[in-house]
């Protein structure tokens, strides 16, 4: 029996215990990434609409007033840091990154989903690394007290969004390599 694949794409499975409780842990990590996943795009959104209304209001003053506003290039490089990594997780559970499936797609669903799951679970260190190397810079950072260069914004805040989005990001691929290790064990041959 398959639950509503708009917001869970877990199946319940007619398999031993194990599968069973993987099948609701996975559940639940996705219920947490769904979750924080929203979160992280609405403030994400919320960045990109003030990138929008300072690049208007810095070209507003630049041409109608000769006074451009202060820092706009600046905020704006910051900004954007802020919209793509709090994206990340979102745009995963959305499987709307770019995806190459060429040669995968031709395989059985058991073979295929083996290696989404190898991919996956490769990806989801590759991730926990990555982001312990960006947390420890964002430390690093902080305790050097480094700054924007014209309006002197401390710049570990903006590192720490990025480690807040990479592990959201994180998550979504455990996730995904979770859904797709389910699927290689269920008796479910579809």
């Amino acid at each position: 029996m398959k639950s509503d694949t708009s917001k869970s794409i877990v199946r319940e499975f007619d398999t031993p215990k194990e599968q069973d409780k993987l099948a609701q842990i996975t559940n639940n990590l996705e219920k947490i990434a769904y979750f924080f996943s929203e979160i992280l795009h609405k403030v994400s959104s919320v960045a990109l609409f003030a990138m929008m209304i300072l690049t208007t209001c810095d070209v507003i003053g630049r041409y109608f007033f000769n006074q451009p506003v202060t820092g706009t290039y600046e905020l704006t490089g910051l900004f954007l840091s802020i919209i793509v990594f709090l994206s990340l997780g979102k745009t995963q559970l959305w499987r709307e990154h770019i995806e190459i499936d060429v040669l995968t797609k031709r395989l059985p669903l058991k073979i295929r989903e083996s290696i989404h799951a190898f991919g996956s679970f490769l990806l989801t260190v590759l991730l926990i690394v990555t982001t312990g190397y960006t947390t420890n810079y964002a430390w690093r950072v902080g305790m050097s007290g480094e700054t924007s260069g014209d309006l002197q914004l401390p710049l570990f805040i903006f590192i720490l969004f990025a480690v807040i989005g990479l592990l959201c990001f994180t998550l979504t691929m455990l996730v995904k390599a979770l859904h797709s290790t389910l699927l290689v064990v269920s008796r479910d041959e579809s």
